[in-house]
């Protein structure tokens, strides 16, 4: 099944709300990254870990998607898998991938896709690798982090 999202154009208000880092004062910022060595291109990301301040063991993924174009842009999932969260230790093995065991049907018209790890008392250093599995706009971008 061919799933798509239309990206409409952001207006100003909500391009203000895209920069805002963290969304929630009850979370503690890990990483960011921001796509900016593709500025001109036609999809803008942004990467956000923060952790819970109620639950230590936990990492939230964000993953946002900016229409950087002034017309419409449709992404294009052809087996209904939006996007992804990978997590590696620092040898590069994965220790968590957020579709594992998971079945894909139809997309959703978000623009930005959270997921949370339950990291299990981890500690060291790690890349978060975030993926918009679009096949005609494909995104991966990754972050690094520790968890003392």
């Amino acid at each position: 099944m061919d799933n798509r999202i239309i990206l409409p154009l952001l207006c100003a208000a909500s391009a203000v709300a895209f920069a805002a880092t963290p969304s929630s004062h009850n979370e503690k910022p890990i990483a960011v990254k921001h796509n900016a060595a593709a500025m001109a291109a036609p999809i803008v990301t942004t990467f956000d870990i923060t952790r819970p301040r109620e639950d230590a063991d936990k990492l939230k993924f964000t993953l946002s998607v900016k229409n950087n174009t002034t017309k419409m842009l449709e992404l294009r999932f052809p087996d209904g898998q939006t996007h992804d969260f990978v997590v590696k230790d620092f040898a590069g093995k994965e220790v968590w991938r957020w579709s594992q065991g998971r079945m894909f049907t139809s997309g959703k018209g978000e623009t930005a896709f959270e997921e949370s790890w339950d990291t299990n008392g981890q500690h060291g250093a790690f890349t978060a690798v975030a993926i918009l599995r679009s096949n005609n706009y494909p995104v991966e971008t990754s972050v690094q982090f520790m968890l003392p």
